[in-house]
């Protein structure tokens, strides 16, 4: 008996671990400790106030654990560091069985290791994000109200379409994240069930109300089944491809903003502010940061493609792999910040040239679509036929170099006789407000148009909604807070009765 080797607690099956140095180890650790520490305290506390609530564990030990849960000191925790103890919660676990002996082990009786402490996790990481695209979209509408009377080409193809107005181009840039931030919303939602009390895989006999330790911890619910508590995955796509959806229409607006700041097109100017130089052309103002917002998209896409390929082909359990895929959430969720105050940076920092935008507006032929529609509306000429007598109109002045603002009667008549067999007899008047872009807009009143009221009503119609969506976002948060009440007061209610 006297060979007999010390009980060690923390070793498994008698195996030794190769240990990193011990300084090295404790600045790794104490690069997160203050993030980790805290969150895994939380997570004990509510624990201990629900088993021994079920009765399995007795108030006086359970007073005792929860007492030194409340003095633990992080600082001592890193300071007192040991390289044995390689993740934070059994690091803590360590320090806490130094305040009160063996029975601090009972803070994970009946418990793996990750839940609820990864999902905890994730949803601090989400909450920014969901914060800052609402900024953005705030931005947006707010720059998009500024504008909703500055005239500018639309484009299909990156050719003139129709005229339109820089405020109704930056609310259909609003429409587009507000879906995705309603994706990210809904991974919230999916992230934000408790997965504590499902044992490693099949329950837990210990007799815990895992109701009670979801509203502890401030989650919106239960996730019932006990394996898909440790294997479920698809919260961390759902985050994933919601931030794609954010970025890529980023990235195509980036694209379009930079075109628009050009020397040619001269629509937009970059502020000093924000604008980068170059170190040999001292003439350079460039818009990097759209450089930046499009590669962001690689990013995204790429982490999106590394958690699914993680996911598919590992067993439907408690795995590494499952693991490696929780650890992505909050380098995803703090890109998509970045994103997403970036891109409010470079909307809010763009000097707007209107009447660059009006005359590039005037000069092309972007109205032809109106002149068309007036040609069958007042002189009952089908479609197709006034397609083509507007494009024969378009096509003779394009090679003589001249514009729409040289549309005539004449001109008219000429091509429609050609096409139709006799002239239409337009008039003037009717021919300048058909191919005015000021006047192509005000009368694109049609749900979703371009014309000024019709924009200014989905900027109100939106900024309601962006509000509705800021008081959800708040008492979300709300939540949390008062979770963390309602988890001190029951930890008060054992250690004070």
């Amino acid at each position: 008996m006297k060979d007999k080797r010390p009980l060690d607690t923390w070793g498994r099956l008698g195996g030794k671990k190769q240990l990193p140095g011990q300084e090295a180890a404790r600045a790794a650790f104490a690069k997160n400790a203050h993030d980790e520490i805290p969150r895994i305290i939380k997570a004990h506390k509510a624990w201990m106030v629900a088993v021994i609530g079920g009765g399995d564990l007795d108030p006086e030990t359970g007073c005792r654990i929860l007492g030194a849960l409340d003095a633990v000191d992080v600082d001592d925790i890193i300071a007192t560091y040991d390289r044995r103890f390689d993740k934070p919660i059994l690091q803590l676990e360590r320090y806490l069985t130094d305040q009160v002996g063996p029975i601090a082990s009972n803070v994970l009786a009946g418990r793996t290791l990750p839940p609820p402490l990864y999902r905890m996790k994730a949803r601090k990481s989400i909450l920014p994000l969901i914060g800052a695209a609402l900024d953005l979209r705030a931005t947006l509408l707010d720059v998009a109200a500024q504008h909703v009377r500055t005239v500018m080409p639309g484009y299909t193809h990156l050719s003139h379409a129709q005229p339109t107005t820089y405020g109704h181009y930056l609310v259909g840039f609003h429409d587009a994240l507000a879906r995705a931030s309603a994706q990210i919303e809904a991974a919230y939602a999916a992230t934000n069930r408790c997965n504590m009390g499902c044992g490693a895989l099949a329950g837990t006999s210990f007799h815990v109300d895992r109701a009670v330790l979801a509203d502890l911890l401030g989650f919106d619910g239960v996730l019932e089944h006990a394996n898909d508590c440790v294997a479920a995955t698809d919260f961390v796509l759902d985050l994933a491809a919601a931030l794609t959806n954010l970025c890529i229409p980023v990235s195509r607006v980036a694209n379009e903003l930079d075109v628009w700041t050009t020397f040619e097109a001269n629509m937009l100017e970059i502020s000093d502010e924000i604008a980068a130089t170059s170190s040999m052309m001292p003439q350079k103002k460039n818009a990097t940061i759209c450089e930046h917002l499009r590669a962001a998209l690689g990013a995204v896409m790429g982490a999106y493609t590394e958690v699914a390929c993680q996911a598919h082909n590992t067993s439907y359990g408690d795995t590494m792999d499952v693991m490696f895929i929780y650890w992505k959430v909050p380098e995803i969720a703090a890109k998509g910040v970045w994103v997403c105050r970036r891109t409010a940076t470079l909307v809010a920092n763009l000097s707007v040239h209107a009447d660059v935008m009006v005359r590039h507006a005037r000069e092309g032929f972007s109205t032809a679509s109106e002149l068309a529609a007036v040609i069958l509306r007042e002189k009952n000429v089908p479609w197709r036929v006034a397609h083509a007598v507007v494009a024969g109109v378009v096509r003779r002045l394009a090679d003589a170099g001249r514009t729409a603002a040289d549309i005539t009667p004449a001109i008219i008549d000429e091509v429609a006789a050609e096409v139709a067999g006799e002239p239409l007899g337009l008039s003037a008047q009717q021919i300048e407000a058909a191919t005015d872009p000021v006047a192509f807009v005000e009368a694109m009143t049609s749900q979703g148009g371009a014309a000024p009221t019709e924009t200014a009503r989905m900027i109100h119609a939106r900024t309601e909604e962006l509000d509705g969506d800021r008081r959800r976002h708040q008492q979300r948060l709300q939540r949390l807070t008062d979770a963390d009440a309602r988890l001190e007061a029951a930890v008060g209610r054992i250690t004070s009765p």
